[in-house]
């Protein structure tokens, strides 16, 4: 039906929905893909105030012509996630102008829908979960006043719209169980940034960590299985850097992978949730036990998957309390691991060699002496690490004397390597805040760490932490017991002597960073492996199509059988008194046999009638009078009254006519019998 655009029901409820759930893609769009919505906004509700015309067919088809070919010339395709959102953007705009009857108003909404849904391209938090329902609330407000035909108040609108929201989560909630799983991230992810989120680069320089102090926002979190290890055995293994050209260290590539030696019963097991990296490592709690199916454990120790992580992940892993059996150290690995640019530290080289004329082939008495160097004035750690110049190495241990982990394990390296002593740089998480709402541990960038292993022959690769000489409480208490009193640090680290509004802004923090683990562990962590284990709990397995259609078929009987009890839990009760009830159940009875009371008949009236059609039932019929009248117009007591229902239930028992009555007819000739009325 097509109606004048001035008096079409809902259009101003669907002009506020389109924006509402547009809004999301304004911080991830072209302008003028916004702008393009906005203008057309615009012109439609001047068009519904009755202040412009519609434009003609003329008018829209180069504008169409003209979306596609802007949004081809921005992004070189109208396929994929940003091209093919912004084309959907731009022609729910041009939509809008040719809205002239309610079926164009319910595609528009319908499109609106699919507005919602690419919102998840792009962001998949609990924020943006909460901001959909929202805007799928308004939308389905505006779709129930298009089908109303007259004006509808928004209160109704409203509370209609959320009840239609309610009943649907059970459905979503069982197709999200139970719907086969896409292998990797639904959404896929549009963003080609090289560079990994989590502020781990595979290249380390003096001062690259330093600038992650003041991110506080997560890297990853972890739930421990059974106790937790205490914070100095806390350490999240990522990146393993061998090669040093004198500035900085470059992260292993291509090393071979080897089998996972496994523990013992008294490994240490957890579960880490990961945010997207970018990259293919996966932080691990040393040293590995155990490894999720998609990982490979590399000769140096480190941990990778094969694709890279593009999205959130979770993963299960546990970890051995000892070091595992040492590989036998090549000679090709050992030169690598001794490898220092010919111009690179000359003073630490000097150092170096004292050291190892002091205390001859025993290592173990180096690396204590560059410990104890650390330890002593006037090195200190620092926030604000000085820039280094010239030779970084030289610079930071004779001039500057002040750094950040990066400083003291880079240095340490160096020493070593000049020494003899093969030596590489890790770097990885330590640390970390402890949730006890959620009781799991929370990562920040800010958390990012950096330490040291040098191989000794009789032992292997040995984890040396020079931060643990310098400034022991950041290992043994975390960065907040390191810089709680410190003004510089920032304010997620100090935690006190802050003014209200940041103490509160903290505990905000605190609440969103736990709705957040929650959403993300339970929701966005549900891949194909959990919903096999899911599957396999009631014997079933989530590959077989057969499994699936069980599994759909009991969930929404189940929920059919559940929506049918509230629905009996909810029937209003029955205001008619047990006698009323009981003629209207023997009505109801006999209906189908052409036997129902009519409006006009008393209860006498009607059992004579019936006793006249089939005499067989006069006693109970009489009975069914007698207690009838009695219950309705007599003076009873509580015990007789009681009789008397019992008494009109059980004739009601014995008034059941079968296939005789149906067969039986009148008697020519014979005198009805009647029921005589109650005195």
């Amino acid at each position: 039906m097509t109606v004048r655009p001035q008096s079409l029901p809902g259009l101003w409820l669907l002009l506020a929905a389109i924006p509402v759930a547009a809004l999301p893609h304004a911080w991830e769009q072209p302008p003028w893909v916004i702008a393009v919505l906005a203008l057309a906004l615009l012109w439609r509700a001047l068009i519904h105030a009755g202040h412009a015309r519609l434009p003609s067919r003329w008018v829209l088809v180069p504008l169409v012509f003209a979306a596609g070919g802007l949004t081809f010339s921005q992004f070189g395709t109208v396929f994929g996630q940003q091209a093919g959102t912004a084309l959907l953007l731009v022609m729910v705009a041009l939509k809008l102008l040719e809205i002239r009857s309610e079926r164009d108003m319910v595609v528009t909404l319908f499109l609106a829908y699919f507005v919602v849904v690419t919102t998840y391209f792009f962001n998949q938090s609990i924020l943006i979960a909460a901001y959909s329902l929202v805007s799928a609330w308004l939308i389905t407000a505006a779709l129930i006043q298009v089908h109303g035909g007259r004006p509808l108040p928004f209160r109704r609108l409203a509370r209609s719209s959320a009840m239609m929201l309610v009943h649907a989560l059970p459905i979503m909630l069982i197709l999200f169980l139970v719907f086969p799983r896409i292998p990797g991230p639904i959404w896929g992810s549009p963003h080609e940034d090289p560079v990994g989120q989590t502020g781990l680069s595979d290249r380390l320089e003096p001062g690259d960590i330093a600038q992650l102090l003041e991110n506080e926002a997560t890297a990853m979190r972890v739930r421990f299985d059974g106790p937790v290890p205490p914070s100095n055995r806390q350490y999240w293994r990522a990146l393993v850097m061998t090669d040093f050209d004198g500035r900085g260290w470059r992260g292993d590539r291509d090393r071979p992978e080897i089998p996972l030696l496994p523990g013992d019963a008294g490994d240490i097991a957890y579960t880490v949730t990961l945010e997207p990296t970018r990259s293919r490592y996966l932080p691990v709690l040393e040293f590995p036990a155990s490894l999720p199916a998609q990982a490979r454990l590399l000769d140096n120790l480190q941990v990778v998957q094969r694709d890279r992580i593009d999205s959130r992940v979770q993963y299960s892993a546990t970890a051995r309390l000892d070091a595992p059996p040492a590989l036998p150290l090549s000679d090709a690995e050992r030169a690598r691991a001794l490898a220092l640019p010919a111009n690179a530290g000359p003073r630490a080289r000097v150092q170096a060699g004292l050291w190892r004329a002091l205390h001859g082939d025993d290592d173990r008495a180096i690396v204590h002496a560059a410990l104890e160097l650390f330890a002593g004035e006037p090195f200190r750690y620092t926030l604000r690490p000085p820039l280094l110049r010239g030779d970084r190495t030289d610079h930071f241990l004779f001039e500057t004397q002040a750094g950040y982990c990066e400083h003291y394990a880079s240095a340490f390296a160096v020493l070593m390597r000049a020494a003899g002593i093969p030596a590489r740089v890790i770097t990885g998480y330590q640390g970390g805040q402890w949730m006890d709402t959620g009781n799991y541990l929370r990562l920040r960038f800010a958390d990012a760490h950096a330490w040291t292993e040098v191989w000794l022959e009789d032992t292997g690769w040995v984890r040396i932490d020079p931060t643990s000489a310098i400034a022991p409480e950041r290992i043994e208490t975390g960065l907040a017991g390191l810089f709680a009193d410190d003004a510089d640090a920032p304010a997620f680290l100090r935690r006190s002597g802050l003014p209200w509004t940041v103490q509160w802004r903290l505990r905000l923090s605190d609440w969103h960073d736990l709705a957040t683990f929650r959403w993300e562990s339970l929701v966005l962590a549900f891949d194909p492996e959990r919903q096999r284990e899911l599957f396999a709990r009631f014997g079933l397995d989530a590959t077989d199509w057969r499994s699936v259609l069980i599994a759909l078929g009991v969930s929404f009987g189940a929920l059919g059988l559940v929506a049918g009890l509230i629905a009996l839990a909810r029937r209003p009760a029955d205001a008619r008194d047990p006698a009323q009830r009981a003629l209207d159940r023997l009505s109801r009875r006999l209906r189908r046999h052409g036997l129902a009371r009519e409006p006009h008949e008393t209860v006498t009236e009607y059992t004579s009638r019936l006793l006249r059609t089939q005499p067989d039932f006069a006693e109970p019929l009489t009975a069914f009078n007698e207690a009838y009248n009695l219950l309705r117009y007599a003076a009873l007591n509580p015990s007789e009254q009681a009789r008397q229902e019992r008494r009109l239930r059980d004739a009601l028992q014995e008034i059941r006519p079968g296939w005789v009555w149906l067969t039986r007819k009148k008697t020519p000739g014979l005198a009805p019998a009647s029921i005589p009325a109650p005195r």
